[in-house]
């Protein structure tokens, strides 16, 4: 009988040669970065883990972000005849190691590679897998199991932590929903899309049943005692797909209960509906791409983007925005305009990636043909810098990949330090929402109105640690105008936040601790059983919480865990040991950056993986 265990890369994250970009967190390695205490700090499983093992039949166990110890642990006790491995290219070098203790401990297991970084070459991932999944997964592993491949795709209860702010910890979770994969818009660098060939596949069909999916997994999370305070609605542009969105809006008018999703949605996307009904569905923040002014990418053709955020603001929905540095038109005095233009338009969140040749998209090809690779990448790439915070190329305006990357951390400074803290940002944003709407006739937004005033009154508390510590006095400045601003529209500050205002300076300053000692810093497991005996699917949302290290996992194993490694961290530095991801870079890996990588087809068998 087959038994699958499925797992995530092994903690810890940001170790020696790894870019701090690369981990379990989207926020605080890729967006808030630069704001020490008061960056959003939430562990995001790894969702694919969880679609895979709610849609097989197989008894399957699924592993987020196990530490060393305790993968062998469960390979030393599961009996295991499949081993699924979830990674990223730049985090292949830890795969090496794990499939190392898969052929060690369960040495007849067969080894299944998946993820983005399978769009690696066969001749790197074939010696360590016995398949390789390049196509959606669920699919994948119904026929390698002799399973039907029809049924449809279920979407399974797999929610999160809430983010952690000045390390306290919300109470509620957070859930997530996939309405499809892939992206048709074609971007050159975007691995998402080229990896299903442009192709957007549907796991939703219909609104309704977006609707029902995100309705299911709240009062799921509602049976197990937690409230779903959000809901990230997974899909690469949302918006675009007309209909299903149509009748999405059209459901959620028809329930009456205002949601509080994330999402993401392009310019033409966006444009398609009006900021009232962007609010009716519950959108309080999207991720929206505002790239380079001349980039020329379809997705971005629509309203204005001042016109956009100003109507978003108004109904209380933020924006994450992401811009791109090192286009070939960018000289230095280009992209610090572009940066002036996104500046005013004040985002709550910003994502600065530096233009990227990832394998298997078209500018990767294009690199490879102009060979423009730089030749400490041609020779020995050391893919653990492959996360779009570090330049690869020649570049017409840039003659060293430092001042690139130098002008991408100035960027995160700068935004940080003039538009202030996340939390505050986003808190203005809710308050001019509920300003809005609190007497709208419609029923629906009159009802988010009284949402979005619970959400700025839960974060109340941070204002009193921004009016100290946000990074300049324009944004202490602003932090103060804004508890101004809420106090009038919403109320003095009850007694319980008092206390908890007067603690957050507190909690700031403990939290910069812990973040330079590098204490509590990485996730914890989260393991969960799928058609076994002890499976409780209750526990998918009562140990959730293990994933934020500290008080809900064993405070004094965490920090024994952290200061064991910060000891062999040492150790290696002063031995000067030249790490095994260095060796393969100098030895293998430069294939990667001499030809070009096609994402080659998946394969259910491949060749000589035992030989590694």
């Amino acid at each position: 009988m087959n038994k699958l265990l499925l797992t995530s890369v092994c903690r810890p994250f940001g170790g020696a040669g790894e870019g701090a970009s690369v981990g379990a967190e989207l926020f605080h390695a890729q967006v808030t970065r630069a704001q020490g205490p008061f960056s959003l700090r939430q562990v995001i499983r790894v969702w694919a883990l969880d679609y895979l093992a709610e849609n097989i039949e197989t008894p399957t166990v699924t592993l987020h972000y196990p530490s060393r110890r305790e993968f062998v642990r469960e390979l030393r006790r599961g009996q295991y005849t499949h081993v699924g491995l979830n990674f990223v290219v730049a985090t292949f070098h830890k795969v090496r190691w794990m499939v190392e203790q898969v052929r060690r401990y369960q040495p007849r297991a067969k080894v299944i590679f998946g993820g983005y970084g399978t769009v690696l070459p066969d001749e790197l991932l074939s010696p360590y897998a016995d398949a390789i999944c390049r196509e959606e997964g669920v699919g994948f592993l119904r026929r390698l199991f002799g399973e039907r491949e029809d049924g449809p795709v279920r979407a399974p209860h797999c929610p999160t932590p809430s983010v952690r702010v000045l390390s306290y910890q919300q109470p509620q979770v957070v859930g997530h929903v996939t309405a499809g994969l892939g992206c048709p818009n074609g971007c050159d660098f975007c691995c998402t899309s080229h990896f299903f060939k442009r192709r957007y596949v549907r796991y939703l069909e219909r609104g309704r049943d977006v609707y029902e999916a995100v309705m299911a997994t709240r009062e799921r999370a509602r049976a197990d005692g937690f409230e779903m305070a959000s809901l990230a609605l997974i899909d690469e542009d949302f918006f675009l797909h007309h209909k299903r969105a149509r009748e999405f809006l059209d459901c959620c008018r028809e329930g009456g209960q205002p949601l509080g999703l994330f999402g993401f949605g392009s310019v033409r996307g966006l444009s398609r509906f009006s900021a009232r009904e962007i609010a009716e569905m519950g959108f309080d923040l999207v991720w929206n791409a505002f790239e380079g002014k001349e980039a020329g990418y379809k997705k971005q053709r629509g309203r204005s983007l001042p016109e956009l955020y100003a109507d978003l603001k108004s109904v209380g929905c933020g924006q994450m925005t992401s811009m791109i540095i090192g286009f070939p038109y960018q000289d230095e005095a280009q992209i610090r305009s572009e940066f002036e233009e996104l500046m005013a338009l004040d985002p709550a969140m910003v994502q600065c990636l530096i233009y990227f040749a990832f394998p298997g998209t078209p500018f990767h090809e294009q690199v490879l043909s102009e060979q423009r690779y730089h030749q400490r990448y041609r020779e020995a790439p050391d893919l653990r810098r492959w996360d779009g915070f570090s330049m690869h190329f020649t570049h017409p305006h840039f003659d060293d990949p430092e001042d690139v990357e130098r002008l991408q951390r100035e960027l995160y400074d700068a935004d940080f330090r003039r538009l202030g803290p996340t939390p505050v940002r986003l808190m203005r944003v809710w308050l001019s929402g509920y300003e809005n709407l609190r007497h709208d006739p419609n029923a629906l937004l009159a009802a988010r109105a009284e949402r979005l005033r619970e959400m700025v009154r839960g974060t109340l508390p941070v204002l009193s640690a921004a009016t100290m510590f946000a990074p300049s006095r324009e944004a202490r400045e602003r932090a103060v105008a804004l508890r101004r601003e809420v106090i009038r529209l919403t109320g003095e500050p009850t007694a319980t936040e008092r206390v908890f205002s007067a603690a957050t300076p507190l909690l700031y300053v403990a939290t910069r601790a812990a973040m330079r000692l590098g204490l509590l810093q990485q996730p914890g497991l989260l393991r969960t059983t799928h058609r076994m005996a002890d499976s409780d699917e209750s526990l998918h949302t009562r140990r959730v919480r293990h994933l934020h290290r500290g008080l809900s996992s064993g405070l004094l194993p965490a920090l024994a865990e952290d200061l064991t490694a910060h000891v062999r961290s040492i150790g290696r530095a002063l031995r000067r040991d030249e790490d095994g991801a260095s060796r393969y870079a100098r030895q293998r890996a430069s294939v990667v950056t001499k030809k070009p990588c096609p994402l080659s087809p998946s394969l259910t068998g491949a060749p000589g993986a035992h030989a590694a």
